[in-house]
């Protein structure tokens, strides 16, 4: 289909299909560590203590923007179900096949690209929200990283939390 450009179907099948994620960047983070995992040791204090304020900022942002992505779906009249087998179609090359009809089609593609519009800005506004903390994007995905990997890093933090 010329209509839809595959980025802007793949941005909005990420976006569109994010459930709870605890920071924009952990989407980008490996599932296991290169190199030697980062330890709590690695992490002063501070830098967690201003890990858990902007990845609560971050979250909100997300929350937000999920809520936009919901509304720019539900405004084609379609849901975030048949959006998301809309998007495994296209991929498939069967969209025409899986649509109801035309119809179906154009509010799709109006979907996938109000939905792709979103992302540049949620992405501005959660690099903001980590730098704001005095972290660099770079330190709070090495953190976020060590976080999902690393039990004494989650131990840490969670003792911060609870201070």
């Amino acid at each position: 289909m010329g209509l839809i450009k595959k980025g802007t179907i793949a941005a909005a099948f990420i976006v569109a299909s994010m459930s709870y994620v605890p920071a924009a960047y952990a989407q980008q983070a490996s599932a296991s560590p290169t190199g030697s995992q980062q330890t709590s040791s690695k992490f002063s204090d501070d830098e967690l203590k201003k890990f858990i304020e902007a990845n609560t900022e971050v979250t909100e942002i997300q929350q937000a923007n999920r809520q936009a992505v919901v509304a720019a779906i539900e405004e084609q009249n379609l849901t975030l179900d048949r959006f998301n087998e809309l998007v495994k179609a296209h991929r498939q090359q069967k969209l025409e096949e899986v649509a109801a009809n035309p119809e179906e089609i154009s509010a799709f593609s109006e979907a996938a690209q109000s939905v792709a519009k979103l992302q540049p800005e949620t992405k501005e506004k959660v690099k903001q929200a980590i730098e704001k903390t005095g972290l660099t994007a770079d330190k709070y995905k090495k953190i976020m990283q060590a976080y999902e990997n690393n039990a004494a890093v989650q131990a840490k933090i969670a003792k911060l939390v609870n201070q």
